[in-house]
């Protein structure tokens, strides 16, 4: 049986398991993708199945990019992991808490900065460009000051990537929209990667006419309380999305299977599958936690007696409401997978169904078979 038969059976699996509209799953190596496999609907009861080259939205995988990114920047040495941001804020112009005089971008990233977990949209202060709102997020979470203290405790916090996203642009003067594309998705070659939902732009009168009812690109769909129910979530209406603004947390990223699965096995092959991009050491640096830690740089870290793989991983899953990805490397192996869904049902957290993280270590073992 060849690869991708094998992946589409895991992805009927996955469907079935979770009450899914569709699914895409990829497994990667150390020298790129080595299988991809897709199933299901585009939108749930329209009939138009998805295909490998559809576009997907990541959520908060992007998280794992916005760390990558900045990695660019700490090797050219023009930013640090552990030194104090407080001189470099103020040198922008921007008022800080006294509390945040040892705040460090390793805090921000590894979501022990003590800000807060979500922004607001009432602090952007009336601005409409994402960078300017970013700006006017830091200065307020900034001034607010931290609960608790940098580096004292984990907590989640989408706010933390903002004000990291916010920091990257005042040294570059750039977008980070703009920086992703120069920086991380053009010598990535991830060629379909962009922002916002995925068929936006395609929805008009000539997509109706070509008999397909504009549905070019796969809907999100919101769960309803039984299994497999879902209210579709339009291109053009995303009622529950997050703003712009919050990209570098998470909310607007969309690409390819192959695409994202060319991001993971970037990872997987410590930066050998794009060569000069990063160095390796750079690159492990992302993955490893701090000692007693649990989520790296953009990671989270599962030691390898937690696994169902019996070697150290790392992992990042994201939602939009109604999206689900997720990203899985062993690091010791080179491989990993890469989960793309057009739904976030509760199933994919719930013990009694076994959880989608729990499915990946299950799927990964079968991969290997007797090398597990």
């Amino acid at each position: 049986m060849s690869p991708g038969m094998t992946l589409r059976r895991e992805c009927e699996v996955l469907r079935r398991r979770f009450g899914l509209p569709a699914v895409g799953l990829a497994r990667v190596v150390a020298t790129g993708v080595e299988s991809l496999g897709c199933l299901g609907e585009r939108r749930h009861g329209s009939g138009i199945a998805v295909t490998e080259h559809d576009l997907w939205r990541i959520g908060s995988c992007t998280k794992s990019m916005t760390a990558t990114l900045l990695a660019r920047y700490v090797e050219r040495g023009e930013l640090e992991w552990d030194a104090p941001l407080a001189p470099l804020f103020a040198a922008y112009g921007f008022d800080m808490h006294p509390d945040f005089a040892d705040l460090t971008l390793r805090h921000l990233l590894t979501h022990r900065s003590g800000i807060p977990a979500n922004s607001t949209l009432d602090a952007c202060g009336g601005y409409t460009e994402p960078w300017e709102q970013r700006a006017a997020l830091t200065g307020a979470a900034l001034l607010e000051g931290p609960t608790p203290e940098p580096g004292a405790a984990f907590s989640y916090s989408n706010l933390g990537y903002i004000v990291a996203g916010a920091l990257l642009e005042m040294v570059t003067g750039t977008a980070w929209e703009e920086l992703m594309q120069r920086e991380l998705f053009s010598p990535l070659g991830l060629a379909t990667a962009d922002f916002g939902a995925p068929g936006k732009a395609s929805r008009g009168a000539i997509a109706r006419l070509l008999g397909r009812d504009g549905i070019t690109q796969p809907w999100g769909h919101v769960a309803g309380l039984q299994k497999g129910t879902f209210t579709e979530v339009t291109p053009d209406d995303e009622p529950a999305d997050n703003p712009p603004c919050d990209g570098p947390a998470g909310s607007t990223v969309h690409l390819s299977l192959p695409d994202f699965a060319r991001y993971v096995a970037f990872h997987a092959s410590r930066g050998a599958s794009a060569p000069g991009y990063l160095r390796p050491e750079t690159v492990d640096s992302l993955q490893a936690p701090l000692p007693g830690e649990d989520y790296a740089l953009g990671w989270s870290t599962v030691p390898a007696e937690a696994t169902g793989i019996g070697k150290f991983a790392i992992w990042h899953d994201g939602s939009n409401v109604g999206w689900y990805a997720g990203m899985l490397v062993v690091p010791d192996d080179g491989r990993g997978l890469a989960c793309v869904c057009n739904a976030c049902p509760d199933s994919l957290f719930d013990p009694n169904t076994g959880m989608i993280m729990m499915a990946f270590e299950e799927i990964y073992s079968r991969w290997l078979g007797p090398m597990a």
